[in-house]
């Protein structure tokens, strides 16, 4: 929170020609009081608030030249600051700094909005008696967060985003006829935005500002695509056929866009979710197979995950500057490593291929690269 009380009290008083003393004298403090609210050593005790702005005809808010909004910039900076935290500290003490932050900035909703999808990109890390008492406190908290800009804030496009992710919560809380309720029970029309501001440039006769929109348009799309085929594997487990076909098309369509470097934890994601289908399914050399490529992308991805672009993607940088939280990823990616080599190890899926002769060198390649992970 910026309250700058001290500039705003020397400017005044030189404008008005008003020595420290007489400041003094009229508040009743000392001139050594005057001095150190003016350096921002101190500030005034909040009775005498009143009558400062009265001396200065000011409202009390102009007087401490107090901003609750925060700049895009200052919004990352706390997200990043509060993601690293979780490396460092316990997460009650991570919680309580986020909580604060929350407090002093209320009335900022892309700040709010944030600070939702922290908690919901780390609710896990939070104290709680168990997964599901984790869920029922702090996913509820990031909604009420969400519900709060939805009603509040006047940009159209953070009330539908908060909307988007209010609906995700109550998923997530196991909601579903609350979800359908906010957000209606069949696909929306979709009007994509992007092509009406590439649109407007190429009007303007402004070539390279139309390209960097539809790239950073193609770009978010390409990983929203592959999430489509992550969670539709899901869906398919009981009809091998057409879960290998939907297999096939998302790598082939992981390719084309070159997801496995350009965002590798949505890519990772994909295999994840095929190789669990193909082990309820069974399938231990498809299982293997989608393994060796899950061990060969993790030791290949490269940490902390930061958003880039490439040869072909080369004017989304200022786009990547302009998102919530900037290029950096929502959640700590020293964690993210972790938990992508920890789910094959332990998880009871794939129990029963640990004892295939092809386990043992993958296992101990996605050892090796969590213990550099820990270095």
């Amino acid at each position: 929170m910026r309250v700058n009380i001290g500039p705003v009290l020397v400017s005044q008083r030189k404008k008005r020609g008003i020595t420290q003393q007489q400041l003094a004298d009229f508040i009743g403090v000392s001139k050594g009081a005057v001095s150190k609210w003016e350096t921002g050593q101190s500030y005034p005790d909040i009775s005498l608030l009143p009558a400062l702005a009265s001396y200065f005809d000011l409202r009390i808010d102009d007087l401490m030249d107090y901003e609750p909004q925060l700049s895009a910039k200052e919004i990352q900076n706390i997200y990043r600051s509060l993601k690293k935290s979780f490396t460092t500290e316990p997460g009650d003490k991570v919680l309580t700094t986020m909580r604060s932050f929350v407090r002093r900035y209320y009335a900022c909703y892309p700040f709010l909005q944030q600070m939702g999808m922290l908690l919901l990109n780390h609710f896990d890390l939070f104290p709680g008696k168990d997964m599901q008492d984790k869920t029922a406190k702090y996913v509820s908290e990031a909604q009420q967060l969400f519900i709060r800009v939805r009603k509040n804030s006047d940009d159209t496009e953070l009330k539908l985003r908060a909307r988007n992710m209010e609906a995700y919560s109550l998923l997530l809380l196991n909601k579903p006829t609350e979800v359908q309720a906010l957000l209606g029970k069949t696909t929306p029309e979709y009007i994509p935005a992007e092509n009406l501001i590439a649109s407007a440039y190429q009007m303007q006769g402004k070539t390279e500002q139309a390209q960097a929109v539809y790239q950073s348009a193609m770009y978010q799309a390409s990983s929203v695509g592959m999430s489509y085929f992550t969670n539709y594997l899901a869906l398919l487990t009981e009809d091998s056929g057409k879960f290998a076909a939907t297999y096939q098309r998302g790598r082939a369509y992981a390719d084309v866009f070159a997801l496995a470097s350009l965002n590798p934890a949505v890519y990772l994601n994909f295999l994840l979710s095929a190789m669990m289908g193909f082990a309820h399914q069974q399938n231990a050399d498809e299982v293997f197979a989608v393994l060796t490529d899950y061990t060969d992308t993790l030791a290949d991805t490269k940490f902390p995950l930061v958003l880039h672009g490439d040869a072909y993607f080369d004017k989304i940088d200022s786009w990547l500057d302009h998102l919530d939280i900037g290029s950096e990823t929502p959640r700590n990616s020293e964690m993210v490593e972790q938990q992508l080599v920890g789910i094959v190890l332990n998880d009871p899926t794939l129990a029963p291929f640990r004892d295939d002769e092809r386990w043992s060198s993958l296992a101990d390649k996605l050892k090796e690269i969590n213990q550099n992970a820990h270095e």
